[in-house]
């Protein structure tokens, strides 16, 4: 079937197109059937990138940590997640737009999806190991609404195997959408289908999937570079819309600045939203995911001043210029009584 430019369906058709291109609309059947999907290196970037981004992460864990920052004995019986990890190296920005990762992110979550968190995993050998949970944000919930709100990009920067610590899920899982209980936690730690790709591969899943991690019998450190996504009007898990500067804005495309979230809506204050930045915006640096809404995956160009940071606002005080909205409705009220007075006159004459 030919994918046209519907605008009946918004940004999915032009979305569509592109992960046709990248060889992906297998992982959209994976994702929907099993809940999560892997791809492979090949279809993620060419070997370098991988390594760039693996000695990005050990330089981070030097400086971090001091000299022993990558030592086995350090991290021995140790999986723990680094958080914050965005701003540590210019590879990482890259990371949170690479094309598969992004596009698959944007298949769950809607094209206008923010960044929640970039951070890393190590792991080194031992016992531990992560229990079999789900990403859903509200704990207390029991039944999950449908709709996927986040979901994990895990970016391999070592093999993976059930030996060397794999992130193991439980398929189909992601139908049930309901918390994991310790009992279901017990049962499926051992039964849980270990991952096993080769290093420079993706992993992602929805919110709804549950999973965890088998230990590490092997010698060595297993790392993971972890890019969250989030449904737009949901509070991310990192700072970026206040840490963000306009020189990163500058150095990366349109599509960084909407992950960054700078043209957000709210919060609202006393003077409404700033209709008039938001209007201005460029595509893909601001919500929805209409047609015209659309910013190419393929869009790599550093947007160079077409975004910038988003203004610091005086919530409290209000300038007397009547809101956004209060406006519009006014001009459409004074415009229909125009159109009603210019249609009575001919009929008074």
């Amino acid at each position: 079937m030919e994918i046209g430019e519907w605008k009946s369906t918004g940004s999915v058709a032009p979305l569509y197109k592109e992960l046709a291109q990248l060889d992906l609309l297998s992982n959209i059947a994976e994702l929907e059937a099993f809940g999560f999907t892997v791809v492979p290196p090949e279809k993620v970037g060419p070997p370098d990138f991988c390594d760039e981004v693996k000695a990005a992460l050990e330089r981070t864990m030097l400086r971090r940590y001091g000299d022993d920052g990558l030592a086995e004995e350090r991290w021995s019986n140790v999986n723990d997640i680094q958080r914050f990890m965005l701003w540590e190296d210019q590879i990482f920005e890259k990371l949170t737009y690479n094309p598969a990762g992004l596009g698959l992110a944007e298949w769950l979550l809607g094209t206008d999806c923010i960044l929640s968190l970039c951070a890393a995993w190590v792991k080194g050998p031992g016992e531990v190991r992560t229990g079999i949970h789900g990403d859903y944000l509200d704990p207390a919930l029991q039944a999950q609404p449908e709709q996927v709100n986040n979901c994990n990009m895990h970016f391999m920067l070592t093999d993976y195997t059930q030996d060397d610590g794999s992130i193991s899920f439980v398929p189909g899982s992601h139908k049930w959408r309901r918390q994991v209980t310790p009992d279901d936690a017990k049962y499926w730690m051992d039964r849980a289908v270990a991952v096993e790709a080769p290093k420079g591969s993706m992993v992602i899943w929805g919110n709804h999937t549950w999973h965890g991690s088998y230990p590490k019998k092997t010698p060595g450190l297993r790392m993971t570079l972890q890019c969250e996504y989030m449904r737009r009007r949901r509070q991310g898990e990192e700072a970026y819309r206040e840490t963000v500067t306009q020189e990163a804005l500058d150095r990366n495309p349109v599509r960084f600045a909407g992950l960054m979230d700078v043209y957000s809506l709210f919060p609202f204050g006393a003077n409404d939203w700033d209709i008039e930045r938001v209007a201005k915006a460029e595509p893909g640096a601001k919500s929805g995911q209409t047609l015209d809404a659309y910013r190419s995956l393929f869009d790599t160009e550093p947007a160079n001043g077409k975004t910038t940071l988003r203004p610091t606002y005086d919530y409290m005080h209000h300038d007397g210029v009547m809101t956004s909205q209060r406006n519009a409705n006014r001009m459409r009220r004074e415009r229909k009584e125009k159109e009603t007075k210019e249609r009575a006159e001919p009929a008074a004459s």
